[in-house]
């Protein structure tokens, strides 16, 4: 009887024992383990009214709210967890406000309110550092805009006087040139600068247009990212950004010795073209205002050109022969003028990212390699003096 007991005993712990063993596994197996996740709290007040929706969300999934809070009092709270360290957008009013979060940071947003309840302005006040390297970005940035208004606002009073006309457009076009120049001089003293972060300086390349001039400065900061960031989201769009750059140009091939005819039947000869020093080739289309304008001015300044060692080389994209033709005429472009087949237009718009038009490339005329796949057609029209410049910093 005891034997009996026993061994009922000992078949009753057994079960109890699998089953609380398979209960744990279940559990384990159902908790998402997210690695990098971040617990945040942020704190506002703003005397918007009552149950106003605040929330986050992120610049890929607007849409999409990360995490949200209502306004009570004229105070608010969001409070939950992220996957990831991160800039992040805070939403009030559809008024957006970036700001990096992550843990053990505290974050206070202060905002100011008109009469009808409409948010006017606000700010971020927060411990994290990454978050304080943008506050300082933005605020140099909109202290010199307001430099710049205060400046060009003073210059217009001295166009007004007919004595300081002549004085004050020179100083306005420098006043211009320094103006569209700051943001990307402040970029790059942020980016050199050993004080800041890397997750900002990650923030500014992702923000930033990478290209031919950069893309390989980029690539070397990477290599120099502490692996702990390599982790999260920003840096892999980063990586991946400055990635595709690379291999476009590093892949990129010689341009091709197609043979598209002109209006009279011959066909383009590249090898024709060695001792031409460069060519310009320019992308049009009969339909295309813009191009033909350029192609005016390109037209006017042949002479300037020549002097360069630089022939302009026009490969239009019409697929009606009349109107290339007809257009060709009226612009009087002559023997070098061609129309591409489907088959170029193809080979052109992967390997070199030609897709709107107008649009210029820079060819080494000896050997076909392409100096340039995106040369940009200076707005203020001086064609010699953009090309002159760079050509001698690619040389």
């Amino acid at each position: 009887m005891h034997k009996y007991l026993l061994l009922l005993f000992t078949i009753g712990w057994l079960l109890t024992g699998c089953r609380q063993t398979g209960q744990q596994s279940g559990t384990a197996q159902d908790t998402v383990y997210v690695p990098h996740s971040i617990k945040i709290s942020l704190s506002g007040t703003a005397a918007l009214p009552d149950r106003t929706k605040v929330y986050i969300n992120t610049d890929e999934n607007t849409m999409q709210p990360l995490l949200s809070g209502y306004v009570n009092g004229g105070a608010f709270v969001i409070e939950g967890e992220l996957a990831e360290p991160n800039f992040y957008n805070l939403v009030v009013q559809q008024e957006v406000f970036k700001v990096y979060l992550e843990n053990g940071a505290t974050y206070a947003f202060t905002g100011t309110v008109d009469s009808d309840g409409r948010l006017q302005s606000g700010r971020i006040t927060s411990s994290s550092p990454v978050m304080n390297d943008y506050l300082r970005y933005e605020k140099l940035l909109e202290s010199k805009n307001e430099d710049f208004r205060r400046r060009s606002a003073a210059l217009q009073r001295e166009m007004d006087n007919p004595k300081t006309y002549q004085a004050a457009v020179e100083k306005s076009l420098l006043l211009g040139e320094e103006r569209s120049g700051y943001r990307e001089k402040l970029k790059q003293e942020f980016l050199e600068d050993g004080k800041v972060g890397p997750a900002f300086k990650l923030f500014l390349i992702k923000e930033d247009n990478i290209r031919r001039e950069n893309y390989s400065y980029y690539d070397d900061m990477l290599k120099r990212v502490p692996d702990s960031l390599k982790e999260i989201s920003l840096y892999r769009q980063v990586a991946r950004k400055v990635t595709a750059v690379r291999q476009f140009y590093e892949d990129m091939p010689d341009f091709p010795a197609i043979s598209p005819r002109n209006p009279a039947g011959d066909s383009l000869k590249l090898e024709a073209f060695k001792d031409r020093g460069t060519l310009l080739l320019v992308f049009w289309g009969a339909w295309n205002g813009a191009s033909k304008d350029d192609i005016i001015m390109i037209r006017r300044k042949a002479d300037a050109l020549s002097q360069m060692h630089i022939t302009p080389v026009y490969l239009t994209w019409d697929k009606n022969y009349d109107s290339w033709t007809k257009a060709s005429d009226a612009l009087r472009l002559g023997e070098f003028n061609y129309r591409l087949n489907a088959t170029d237009q193809d080979f052109i718009a992967t390997n070199y990212g030609v897709r709107t038009l107008p649009h210029y490339m820079l060819v080494k005329a000896a050997d076909r390699t392409v100096i340039d796949h995106d040369f940009k057609f200076p707005l203020d029209g001086k064609l010699e003096q953009a090309l002159k410049g760079y050509l001698s910093r690619s040389n």
